[in-house]
């Protein structure tokens, strides 16, 4: 009887599922075990939250990062390419974008100072180059050169071993999982960083002017 009734749950859950899919839309298995890892999740009450999960949150995901420079120092050991901020400035220049500074270090989620100093260094390595904006005399724009290309060519394949490397056991639905949580967390705080309202922000953090 255990049995039957553990079936007729996954008969009425795969029912409940297949009634939301809209008209044409094909059942896929991947789908439907995301949606009834949403629906089973367990209730947790407000007692059951510890007061400093958001502290153990944030610390973790600070962790990753120091991870992921650990594991990058060790690619760009024999590089031109400095460090992990270097190499996502490269990215954003790829394939052949022209951008002007302020856009670069705003899309690499940098601030103002420390993404200068990466670019002075791409600069003075020859990866990046500045050509004159004809939209605007006073900035210049900013270009990945063919060494910056070959570097980066040279680096594709162990960028992409230390990602499998960072993601470490996660299953591939856990990873599904994780990217789509790691993404609704940056379309929250990207509008926050680009508006950069020192009122919003001190008063969000606790801190003074």
């Amino acid at each position: 009887m255990k049995e039957y009734s553990i079936i007729k749950k996954l008969i009425d859950w795969a029912e409940k599922y297949d009634s939301q899919l809209t008209e044409g839309e094909q059942w896929v298995d991947g789908n439907f075990a995301s949606w009834l890892s949403n629906e089973v999740k367990p209730v947790i009450t407000i007692n059951d939250v510890q007061d400093d999960v958001n502290g153990d949150i944030s610390m973790l995901i600070i962790f990753m990062y120091k991870y992921a420079s650990f594991y990058s120092r060790k690619i760009f050991k024999h590089s031109l390419i400095y460090s992990i901020e270097d190499f996502g400035v490269l990215a954003t220049l790829l394939p052949d974008k022209q951008l002007i500074k302020a856009d670069v270090i705003r899309q690499c989620i940098s601030e103002k100072s420390s993404g200068n100093e990466v670019l002075k260094r791409l600069l003075r390595q020859k990866l990046i180059k500045e050509t004159n904006n004809p939209a605007d005399k006073r900035s210049k724009l900013l270009q990945i050169t063919f060494d910056g290309l070959n570097e980066m060519n040279s680096l594709w394949g162990k960028m992409d071993k230390m990602g499998a490397l960072i993601t470490g056991n996660l299953t591939e639905h856990e990873k599904i999982i994780l990217l789509d949580m790691l993404s609704k967390l940056h379309q929250f705080h990207n509008p926050l960083f680009e508006a950069n309202n020192e009122m919003f922000l001190n008063q969000k953090l606790g801190v003074g002017k």
